[in-house]
């Protein structure tokens, strides 16, 4: 396993031909002199940009034409003699110039007929076919860089054909040479998968038979599926690690990378994080984020066993700005000082989230309610409530988790069906909502142990869930009132020695243009005919769908009733922590070598998103809390707890089966290890 930097940027040089003076400001010395004083350790370098210009004196492609020197050669050697590691970056899926000149090479959308990309008269980048004579052209230039350089590595960025796949004549030709229908977007999606597997295994061919070390990573490959071969695992042994490209301000969000990570932490690769210090996403010049939202994106990395990398945009004269390094050096010193503490790192988890798939090609989706949303929702629920949880598709190993949540969405077909079963006979539970555990024919539960008959729809919309006269477990902390739900629901019937534990409650009817009251829903009425919250055995169902709700509408008596019913299955949680619902605990263990001892490793990251601008979270201000009570589930005896990387020692108090600490002070981040 390869063992990636820690401390990266990923320095983006998409630059226009219309532009003089390439690189004239640049300077080698000044330029490692400036990484290394950020304390950055790896950087990415541009051999071909979106804008099909190489920075490197090619034979093959386009010479940028105001280059005069060997501008990635230069910055390679430049790094290589300072310490730094220096992968390269090559654009395949975007390039205007080959746009230009090859209009043969261009995708054409299934939909449209049209080429994929902007109109022509508006600026942004146009789609290349990667089953045309491009492709050849592309990995003629990766061959000629590997004869030019020492290699490092490759990053190679948009590989993605459009969705369900282009149409151009060679995709067209070559479907029909396979006996599939180019008019099926099945069959569609089927081949685009295979062309951009095709070019993986050519590129990675052509870079380690030159240079077998160098790392490998496709990106805008990242996407989840409950098929695991249809996803990321099934392109596995072309990447040699996984990076999540994340900027939050960028339209990422940040519910993104945590999602992708929860999910990348089940995969045996290493994991970089990626977001930027823009304001507010590539190219965006004189944008600088500020430093708790650098801080906090990075650390969230580590805190999931991550690395990090930065990116930046280099300004076409060639010379990196000091602002921005000064901005960078913040933060990697923090990181610099504890990465002792982050190597070999796994996290732990007790909840299994079922996966729907999103991402690329992410499947049937429904009108408000989508996978999406569904594990942002569960995604918001676990981490304000500070569990322990990873993204699972079927291929995971159910028996490690001591529940599994199926949100929404998740249909369980004959497989899943079985898998799921087998998980609940061996003393697993099982928390699903709205049609999650459905057929794929949507006709009813694939489970008997859910214990319940469907009907389809439910019949009110909007309707309530009843807790006025609730008591004990399921009701803590929820005030005593029928709690409206928003989203149209599915009406069920109860079978054998199934339980109601939240009744539905029936408005007094459904809102229409000629029969409503009040400005919005109608108001509750009677106790319904139709259960909310249902348990047979360790089988807990919600007839809403109660995850999109969250993420849609952020009620806190979701998050409330779904922590309630969390702890009737699991009791003890990995960790507990008295700190706001919006503090990220993490666990991770950190493994045995002979440097040092096994450990128990909780992040405890403390910063608050605020919403700006047009759609904008920003993270600005950092709140310090003090005396955190924290206690984390071992299955060993503690001789040492302390902080990180102060080394400043907490006095330890052991209530089987948790050792306790106090935490004095947590400003935006910080580590407490257990030995």
């Amino acid at each position: 396993m390869i063992d990636l930097p820690f401390r990266q940027v990923h320095l983006d040089f998409h630059t226009s031909p219309w532009i003089k003076g390439i690189g004239v400001d640049f300077d080698p010395e000044e330029f490692v002199a400036t990484l290394k004083k950020a304390r950055v350790n790896s950087v990415t370098l541009f051999a071909k940009c979106h804008h099909g210009m190489s920075y490197y004196p090619t034979r093959i492609g386009l010479f940028h034409p105001e280059l005069q020197r060997d501008l990635l050669g230069e910055m390679i050697e430049a790094c290589h003699k300072a310490g730094i590691r220096a992968p390269i970056y090559m654009s395949v899926g975007w390039d205007e110039y080959a746009a230009a000149t090859h209009m043969e090479w261009r995708q054409i959308h299934p939909g449209t007929g049209c080429f994929v990309g902007p109109a022509p008269r508006e600026p942004g980048w146009r789609w290349m076919c990667i089953n045309t004579e491009y492709r050849h052209y592309v990995l003629a230039q990766v061959r000629e860089i590997c004869r030019m350089y020492p290699v490092d590595g490759f990053f190679f960025d948009i590989l993605m054909q459009v969705e369900p796949g282009c149409l151009c004549n060679n995709c067209v030709r070559d479907m029909q040479e396979m006996h599939l229908d180019p008019g099926n977007d099945e069959h569609l999606q089927y081949f685009s998968l295979h062309v951009a597997r095709h070019f993986m295994k050519l590129a990675e061919i052509a870079v380690h038979d030159v240079h077998p070390q160098a790392t490998l990573f496709f990106n805008s490959r990242l996407r989840i599926d409950d098929v695991p071969d249809a996803g990321m695992p099934g392109e596995a042994q072309y990447f040699t690690h996984w990076e999540i490209e994340s900027l939050p301000s960028g339209g990422w969000g940040y519910n993104h990378y945590p999602l992708f990570a929860r999910y990348l932490q089940t995969k045996d690769k290493p994991m970089l994080g990626m977001t930027g210090r823009f304001h507010r996403s590539w190219g965006d010049f004189g944008g600088l984020k500020p430093l708790a939202a650098l801080e906090y994106e990075c650390f969230r990395m580590l805190a999931t066993g991550a690395r990090c990398s930065i990116g930046d945009q280099l300004h076409p004269r060639g010379r990196l700005d000091p602002a921005t390094y000064d901005l960078i050096a913040q933060v990697y010193r923090q990181v610099e000082s504890i990465e002792a503490w982050c190597t070999d790192t796994k996290g732990l988890a007790d909840i299994g989230v079922l996966a729907w798939p999103i991402g690329k090609g992410t499947g049937p989706q429904q009108e408000g309610v989508n996978a999406k949303a569904a594990l942002e929702g569960v995604l918001r629920i676990l981490l304000e409530s500070h569990q322990q949880f990873h993204i699972l598709d079927r291929s995971a190993d159910y028996s490690q988790y001591k529940l599994l949540i199926a949100p929404d969405v998740v249909l369980f077909d004959q497989d899943l069906a079985e898998k799921v079963r087998n998980y609940l006979a061996g003393g697993g539970a099982l928390i699903l909502s709205y049609e999650s555990g459905l057929d794929p024919a949507r006709k009813g539960f694939a489970l008997e142990e859910i214990g319940l008959k469907y009907w389809g729809a439910a019949e009110y919309t909007p309707s309530y869930m009843g807790f006025e006269n609730l008591q004990g477990a399921v009701a803590r902390d929820i005030p005593p009132m029928a709690h409206v739900l928003y989203e149209p629901g599915v009406r069920i019937t109860l079978q054998g020695n199934t339980l109601t534990l939240v009744p539905e409650v029936e408005p007094f009817f459904n809102r229409t243009w000629d029969h409503f009251c009040s400005h919005r829903q109608t108001p509750p009425n009677r106790i319904g005919k139709s259960a909310m919250v249902t348990q047979r055995g360790r089988v807990i169902y919600i007839a809403r769908p109660i995850f999109n709700e969250y993420r849609k509408h952020g009620n806190r008596v979701w998050r409330l009733l779904l922590r309630n019913l969390i702890e009737m299955f699991l009791p003890q949680p990995l960790v507990k922590v008295s700190a706001p619902t919006g503090a990220e605990v993490t666990l991770l263990r950190q493994a045995l070598a002979t440097d040092r001892p096994e450990r128990h490793l909780a992040y405890l990251l403390y910063y608050s998103p605020e919403r700006r601008g047009d759609q904008l979270d920003i993270v600005e201000d950092i709140i310090p809390l003090y005396q955190v009570e924290l206690a984390v589930r071992l299955d060993r005896p503690v001789k040492r707890a302390y902080l990180v990387p102060q080394g400043e020692d907490l006095a330890t108090t052991v209530e089987v089966p948790y050792v306790k600490v106090i935490v004095p002070e947590v400003r935006g981040h910080q580590i407490v290890a257990f030995e």
